[in-house]
């Protein structure tokens, strides 16, 4: 039970992370969050590290520098598939990333009990239908120019989805030598990651009095979610742990009403219906 209790925390820590990150990305820039909040995540995490004072874990190494690659691949694919395609397919095609650990528990000999798999396809199809946009289409047909654009993203999408499930794989085999690390390292390889896009692409970085605050909350919410599945993964079945990790964007579905009184669509309010029923069923599983 504590690896569901933790699981269901990193997702609220991510989904409240997202959303702040998001609303700030309004008021000041994208690559503005990306950069403060990859930096604040990094100095949270070592000063973690620094505090428990356990050596470095010679088993992290791979899985955390390949997970900090994909972390940034996923966040440039992602956002270069919002972009040029449509939010509302892009979104959905990106949640499916919870598709990748799923699969490899089960190659991996994992076996949920049957309630527990009802609750897994239930929790993912809630995910990806909480993900959905209202677009162009929702009730009226879309144009051929809509209709061309929505496919322009499809495969960076796809992209970044495949990126971030394999970095939640990673992030789980790297927490058996030492979770904090693992994710210190990743955070670190990121976070250079995109220092380095900064110097080539000399963005406008623009931080307001206002927005540091919101800024070093959502980093810290990132890293303590993905810090919280990674140990919630050592103690139950990765297939599981991995679809409570991933119903983040239920909780930002939910506080984009309750917070910005944005209007759920019919099918959001079923997928947040389907998730939280998928999280019930895999409890009592």
């Amino acid at each position: 039970m504590l690896a569901l209790v933790l699981a269901f925390a990193a997702s609220l820590s991510y989904g409240v992370g997202d959303f702040i990150a998001g609303f700030e990305a309004r008021r000041t820039s994208l690559w503005t969050v990306l950069i403060f909040t990859q930096l604040t995540g990094l100095l949270l995490m070592v000063l973690i590290v620094a505090l428990r004072g356990e050596p470095f874990p010679p088993g992290v190494l791979a899985p955390g520098l390949v997970a900090g690659l994909l972390m940034a691949l996923f966040a440039a694919a992602y956002y270069k598939a919002l972009a040029v395609g449509v939010m509302g397919i892009i979104a959905p095609i990106v949640s499916l990333s919870v598709a990748v650990p799923v699969i490899v528990g089960f190659a991996g000999g994992e076996r949920p009990s049957a309630l527990q798999l009802a609750g897994i396809a239930a929790a993912v199809a809630g995910v990806v239908l909480a993900s959905r946009e209202k677009t162009v289409d929702d009730g009226v047909r879309a144009d051929r120019g809509a209709a061309r654009s929505s496919r322009d993203g499809i495969g960076l999408a796809l992209l970044a989805a495949t990126a971030y499930g394999v970095a939640m794989v990673l992030y789980a085999h790297g927490a058996k030598a030492d979770p904090y690390w693992n994710i210190t390292l990743s955070r670190a390889t990121s976070a250079a990651v995109f220092v380095a896009a900064v110097a080539v692409v000399r963005p406008t970085l623009r931080v307001t009095r206002r927005s540091v605050a919101p800024l070093m909350i959502s980093g810290a919410l990132a890293v303590c979610a993905f810090t919280l599945f990674s140990v919630a993964s050592t103690f139950a079945y990765l297939s599981i742990v991995s679809v409570l990790g991933s119903i983040y964007p239920v909780f930002i579905a939910l506080l984009a009403y309750v917070v910005l009184h944005e209007r759920l669509t019919r099918a959001q309010l079923v997928g947040v219906a389907a998730a939280l029923t998928g999280v019930a069923l895999i409890a009592a599983g």
